[in-house]
């Protein structure tokens, strides 16, 4: 009998071991991450384009700054929950710096949802998710995508529990997942129509029985109406205001209906697709960036996978999971559906497959960073069947945390100048972008108009965004009378007068 029990006890033991080193080395990950983001000011160009002068205006920062014209709808439109957490957080600490933390903290939150609520536990959960360049890369950065993504995978891996798990107690789990999709909806639009999607999902689960979750059916009904207005607030504000929901992007569908000022989906067609795959229908396109086909494997100019994957041809604004991992986790994801709930998991894997080419056949679906509750998602769930894999299956176990810590391993070596610290504040930045060259020729008290300088107008309010005050606009016609006109050429006169200052 002790012979017989000998392998599994060892399995047991190596199962133990490897997730004891999964979890001090995803620590140390994080903390590494921690002290990234809290040190490093992401000086790429969407940071000081609009990030960081919605947050100071959400924070009702007294920057003398006047926002560009094309950017002022957006703040107008755009949903606020990013900027005010960023704001706050600029505020509460004094520093600019702060904006690139949020969505760590942000992700963290995921993880500690996924542990307690979940009961995925977050070192596998960050060890899968954390295999995604993308997503190590956007934990440390102004940019809000992370943010968003890491409260709709809330809701959706909560949907995804309750569906999976009807005898557990789940009241903080539905709480939890209608919080996340309102959070996301108040987030970013890219991901509204997943919210509604998931919305649907969660709505068709939690009313599917006479009880659930500690709720009576009338008292989740009105849960979910109470969860869909807050979702829906800030489109139906924009609505009454601007007569568009989504103001001012221009509405995919009934577009006639809605006015709008930017038609992101023919920019997309136009500037942010790849060269070569420019007549690809979106859902192709998708499919090439997610399973990276064909994308290089090293640049000499720039490493593997940046913020928004520019600088590049072939993997123009595309990729970012990883090819490797993405076929991994996904099979990794289904076979545990399907070996641990059988119909039920063949139902959940298809609603996960539906979902997937539901996001395909959206505008800029193709641009990664915009989903990636994606792998947030494949890795909660593997983390919530991993506790009954474990037991049914004890000799994969050990195998499967195995591939994922070797997966973590090497894209932690590929991504190793995203896990770099080093000090980067508003002085560099403002350095770096040119913008600090400006100030020795500002007068205070003079108003000044930068046209066409995006996005380093904010910049040039000075070292303390306080000296300058500045007037950002597209073009001459629409600076302020009395205000001084730069360019990048150099100082002119007040608005109209030709001869250079210097």
């Amino acid at each position: 009998m002790r012979a017989a029990e000998r392998p599994s006890a060892t399995v047991a033991k190596a199962t133990s071991a490897l997730s004891l080193a999964s979890a001090l080395i995803v620590m140390l990950a994080l903390a590494d991450l921690a002290v990234r983001a809290a040190l490093r000011l992401e000086t790429r160009w969407d940071t000081f384009m609009y990030h960081v002068p919605f947050a100071a205006l959400r924070a009702g920062l007294s920057i003398p700054y006047d926002m560009n014209d094309t950017m002022k709808p957006l703040y107008d439109g755009f949903p606020p929950l990013p900027y005010l957490f960023e704001g706050f957080l600029w505020r509460l600490t004094g520093s600019v710096n702060a904006t690139g933390v949020v969505c760590y903290l942000a992700f963290s939150a995921f993880l500690i949802y996924c542990h307690f609520a979940l009961r995925a536990r977050f070192w596998l959960v960050g060890l899968i998710t954390l295999t995604a360049p993308l997503v190590v890369i956007h934990m440390t950065v102004s940019y809000i995508d992370l943010f968003a993504n890491a409260l709709l995978a809330i809701g959706v891996s909560s949907c995804l529990y309750l569906y999976l798990f009807p005898e557990r107690p789940s009241r903080a789990v539905m709480l939890g997942g209608l919080a996340g999709l309102a959070g996301a909806a108040w987030s970013k639009y890219q991901l509204v129509p997943v919210v509604a999607l998931i919305f649907c999902f969660l709505a068709i689960v939690v009313l599917s029985r006479r009880r659930t979750n500690g709720f009576s059916r009338m008292q989740a009904t009105a849960l979910l109406l109470v969860a869909l207005t807050v979702a829906a607030a800030p489109y139906g504000k924009n609505l009454a205001l601007y007569g568009n929901p989504f103001w001012p992007v221009r509405m995919p569908v009934l577009s006639e209906m809605f006015p709008y000022t930017r038609d992101v989906i023919a920019e997309t067609a136009v500037s942010q697709r790849p060269p070569p795959l420019k007549d690809y229908g979106q859902f192709n396109l998708f499919i090439n960036s997610l399973f990276e086909i064909n994308h290089p494997t090293h640049y000499d100019y720039r490493p593997r996978w940046i913020i928004d994957q520019g600088n590049a041809y072939l993997a123009f604004r595309m990729g970012g999971f990883w090819s490797t991992a993405v076929v991994i986790y996904l099979v990794a994801m289904m076979t545990m559906l399907v070996l641990y709930r059988r119909r039920v998991g063949i139902v959940a894997s298809v609603a996960a497959v539906g979902t997937l080419c539901f996001v395909g056949f959206l505008p800029q679906s193709h641009e990664l960073r915009y989903y990636m509750f994606i792998p947030l998602t494949w890795a909660a769930t593997i983390g919530m069947l991993f506790p009954q894999f474990r037991v049914r299956w004890p000799r994969a176990a050990p195998v499967f945390l195995l591939v994922a810590l070797g997966l973590f391993l090497h894209m932690a070596s590929e991504n190793q100048p995203h896990y770099q610290i080093s000090k980067t504040d508003y002085i560099d930045a403002a350095r770096d972008s040119g913008a600090s060259r400006w100030w020795p020729l500002l007068q205070r008290g003079q108003p000044y108009c930068a046209v066409d300088m995006l996005p380093i107008g904010i910049l040039l309010t000075g070292p303390t965004m306080s000296e300058y005050a500045i007037v950002d606009r597209t073009k001459e016609a629409l600076c302020p009378g009395n205000s001084v006109i730069i360019t990048s050429a150099g100082i002119q006169g007040p608005k109209g007068a030709s001869q250079p200052r210097n």
